[in-house]
């Protein structure tokens, strides 16, 4: 079992806890989005992101690891967040809910 610890928001790294999620996923299949490999760092300040091209395997997560309390890992949003560091490993699913679709003006 993966013993996933809080991460460290002054840490250089602070994505750095969550590393071992991220190799597990790609062990078992999943890849890197192409051209985002690894976390890259929101510049605006807003934690760092590890963009995974397949959705996560929630399965294979909850047989395998441990996440502390201040770790949201859910079924329901194909994300993973550290909400101590605003760092998250986010699958296809969780990219996709961000999309806000402009609403249509008919003009006549």
């Amino acid at each position: 079992m993966i013993e996933i610890v809080p991460g460290n928001p002054a840490s250089r790294e602070p994505w750095r806890n969550l590393l071992p999620v991220v190799e597990l996923l790609l062990a078992h299949g999943n890849r890197y989005v192409a051209g985002r490999e690894g976390f890259l760092v929101d510049p605006r300040g807003g934690g760092a992101e590890c963009a995974l091209e397949l959705p996560l395997d929630f399965d294979l997560l909850e047989a395998e690891v441990n996440f502390p309390h201040t770790v949201d890992a859910g079924r329901e949003g194909d994300g993973i967040l550290d909400r101590g560091t605003w760092c998250m490993i986010s699958g296809p699913g969780e990219r996709a809910s961000r999309f806000v679709m402009p609403r249509r003006l008919d003009l006549e």
